[in-house]
């Protein structure tokens, strides 16, 4: 049986056209008009305005951004080569869908790289370093206890981003913003699971420790521990959003 076709979202639905040009106005401080259409289409990739194997196409979102399809053209190139949307022989431009596999293959590098991250700063962070650091869990766990999911979501990723300062590593820095972006794609954080969220802040407090002590090996320890338990809740969820039975469960028989 042919497979239907999707309709072409920003032609078909006003609603989203206007959502996409909202944000599109919101990078307008953005420059370079490729870089803002890129930037623009991401962003409504991440939060879910277009959706798994839906259809990109250069003629109609450069009419709901009110834009050439040159820079259309080249966001869209990017964002192939980036992954965030793959080519399809019959439909062209397609976002592309995030598998469990995928899943598992992202956390595999970030356990790696959330290690690395936490072994260097443990050999170089400064005091101001872990100050910085200090003060943001601080207001992580006053989200937690006020139960702020969408504050503790952006904190979060503003620790991890100090860590990866502070360990002085412009490359880690790139190839971990880099997973994130994939990561924020599959939507609800992990931490808005109340486990979860107090877990990451013992965790948080026991990396700073680490890296007081400038103990390498507990900060690469705990580092890594600590995103293997993000990705033990994030598979958990995906199994149950795709109502698929959990890895775990399967693999034990039960």
């Amino acid at each position: 049986m042919p497979r239907p076709k999707r309709s072409p979202v920003p032609r078909e639905a006003p609603a989203r056209r206007t959502q996409f040009a909202d944000v599109y106005r919101r990078h307008a401080r953005v420059r370079d008009l490729a870089e803002r259409v890129y930037r623009t289409v991401r962003e409504v990739i991440f939060r879910g305005l277009l959706h798994d194997g839906e259809r990109l196409q250069e003629r109609q979102l450069a009419d709901a951004l009110g834009v050439s399809r040159t820079p259309v053209r080249a966001a869209l190139q990017r964002l192939n080569s980036e992954g965030f949307i793959s080519s399809d022989p019959r439909q062209g431009f397609v976002v592309a869908p995030l598998t469990l596999q995928d899943i598992e293959d992202i956390y595999v590098l970030r356990v790696a790289l959330e290690g690395v991250a936490a072994r260097l700063a443990a050999k170089v962070a400064t005091e101001s370093d872990l100050t910085v650091m200090h003060h943001i869990e601080e207001q992580i766990e006053a989200a937690l206890a006020r139960g702020d999911v969408d504050a503790m979501t952006i904190l979060n990723a503003r620790f991890h981003d100090e860590l990866c300062r502070a360990a002085k590593n412009s490359r880690l820095t790139a190839l971990t913003t880099r997973l994130h972006d994939f990561v924020q794609r599959l939507g609800r954080t992990t931490l808005s699971d109340p486990a979860r969220g107090a877990q990451s802040v013992a965790e948080h407090r026991a990396l700073i420790e680490a890296i007081r002590r400038r103990d390498p090996e507990a900060a690469e320890r705990i580092g890594q521990e600590h995103m293997a338990h993000a990705k033990e809740v994030r598979v958990a969820m995906y199994a149950a959003a795709h109502h698929l039975e959990h890895p775990r469960t399967a693999a034990s028989g039960a």
